[in-house]
This record gives C-alpha cells, sequence and structure tokens, in this order.
C-alpha cells in the first residue's frame, strides 16, 4: 500500500528523504572545533624586562577593576576601547606593549590578538595576568590615573 502510494507521488517521497538527510546533517559536526586563541605571551620576569626598558604596560579589565588595584604604572584601556583605539596603538611600533587582565587568560589575550590584529606585532599577553603578578610581590598600585 506504502509503495502504490510513493508510485502515485514520488514528490513526497523525495520531499521526505530529503528532509531527513537535511535532520541527519544537522546533527552531524560540520566544522572543526574551536582552537584556543593563540597570541604572543610574555612571563612575569621577561615583563619585568620588557616594562625596564619602557614597555607600554595596559590593563583591559574595566576601570573600577583597574582602580581597585593595577601593575604600577600601567594605564586603563578597557577591552572595548581599546577595540576602537587599536590603530593609534598599533601606529606606535617602536613600543613594545604588555598586556594583561585578571588571570592571563581571559580578556588579555583578546586585547593582545586585537592589537597583533591591527599590525602590532609586539603587543604580549601577560600569561600570568594581575593575580600571578601580586602572588610574586610585585608592585601594585590603585586608584585612577
Amino acid at each position: 500500500m506504502v509503495a502504490a502510494y510513493l508510485q502515485r507521488q514520488p514528490a513526497v517521497f523525495f520531499g521526505l528523504l530529503l528532509l531527513g538527510f537535511f535532520v541527519w546533517m544537522s546533527s552531524v559536526q560540520t566544522h572543526a572545533p574551536l582552537k584556543p586563541l593563540t597570541v604572543p605571551e610574555i612571563s612575569i620576569s621577561d615583563a619585568l624586562a620588557a616594562i625596564a626598558r619602557g614597555a607600554v604596560v595596559i590593563d583591559v579589565r574595566e576601570r573600577d577593576a583597574y582602580e581597585k588595584g593595577h601593575i604600577a604604572g600601567a594605564v586603563s584601556v578597557p577591552l572595548e576601547e581599546l577595540k576602537r583605539r587599536a590603530a593609534e596603538y598599533a601606529a606606535q611600533k617602536e613600543k613594545e606593549f604588555v598586556i594583561y587582565c585578571g588571570d592571563g587568560s581571559t580578556i588579555g589575550p583578546e586585547a593582545t590578538r586585537v592589537l597583533n590584529e591591527a599590525g602590532h606585532p609586539a603587543a604580549k599577553n601577560l600569561t600570568a595576568g594581575l593575580s600571578g603578578w601580586r602572588a610574586q610581590g610585585h608592585p601594585v598600585a590603585s586608584g585612577s590615573r
């Protein structure tokens, strides 16, 4: 009976077949898994050396977090502001940039990627972030700048 119906209505058969195919395809992973963000990184000891050479230290956390505590001498440029001003910073190719966030694995890498893609290859993410900096007893300041 079903076979007779399908012979009379081939469009229905092919429509159901096509629908099944699309349902199957939507359940199959068709893209590669996302890779973790890979950006140039800098350790605390190398960051100290870069700062001694005159590197610009940029805190990309929100301003209230910066005011509660930041690397002494760092400037506050929250991520969204950095995105808007990326070309301005990227034009400063003669300067090294040490970028950091709270833990070195959240917005710091994203901000570093933004500067790298804008044309500044010397921007590096502080892998330990502010928490690692503090843990090693390096200078931390508070308030605005």
